[in-house]
């Protein structure tokens, strides 16, 4: 079954190392789970990585072969919604609705997002910010990305108001949509001369 860690599972403001029996060590350092299934874990890598670094997963049913993964200081990627084979970026409006074509998901509000409206985006691997927040930690206060980061939606830059660290792994980008035309719009989100995933959509309505 899957399992999110819930506020039972911290120590302090510190995330915890292990759920359900489940942890992980990169470079030999242990990283700070979130979530867990049968087929996925989500974890945060531990601060202050050598250039290469392993990846073992413990378990009760016992640990797995060593990866060799080389680190970099970004790996810019956009979340989605699930629906639709991941086809939208995870986004949603001032109001709380989310930036999706209707009846996406059911029994939640969805709607496009219109030229010159104000959108949030959610991603991660952005890379570093000012202040400084540990893996380790729960996010206080949002942290500012400390490297330029550039938005594109239909191939037309957007105007960023807010980019940074918003809780644990989890980056905001408050853009406002370009003046561009009806449709499924690409986004892009560059950083460090690295863009975020390809296909991957906005839908725009005017």
């Amino acid at each position: 079954a899957a399992l999110h860690a819930c506020a039972a599972d911290f120590v302090g403001s510190r995330l915890p190392t292990q759920l359900a029996g489940v942890s992980v060590r990169v470079g030999g350092e242990p990283a700070y789970v979130y979530y867990i299934s049968p087929t996925q874990i989500n974890v945060l890598a531990p601060d202050y990585l050598a250039e290469t670094v392993s990846v073992e997963v413990d378990t009760p049913n016992g640990r797995s072969n060593a990866v060799t993964v080389k680190r970099n200081p970004f790996s810019p990627a956009l979340f989605t919604f699930s629906q639709r084979g991941g086809r939208y970026a995870a986004s949603v409006h001032a109001d709380g609705a989310y930036v999706a074509p209707e009846g996406l998901i059911p029994g939640v509000t969805c709607r496009p997002a219109s030229p010159g409206e104000t959108i949030l985006l959610f991603g991660t691997g952005f890379g570093a910010t000012e202040p400084a927040s540990p893996s380790a930690e729960l996010i206080s206060q949002p942290a500012e990305l400390i490297a330029a980061s550039a938005i594109q939606m239909g191939g037309t830059a957007a105007t960023t108001h807010f980019a940074g660290l918003v809780a644990p792994g989890l980056y905001q980008f408050n853009v406002t949509v370009p003046d561009v035309g009806d449709g499924d719009l690409p986004v892009v989100v560059e950083i460090g001369g690295l863009g975020s995933q390809a296909n991957t959509y906005i839908p725009v309505r005017r």
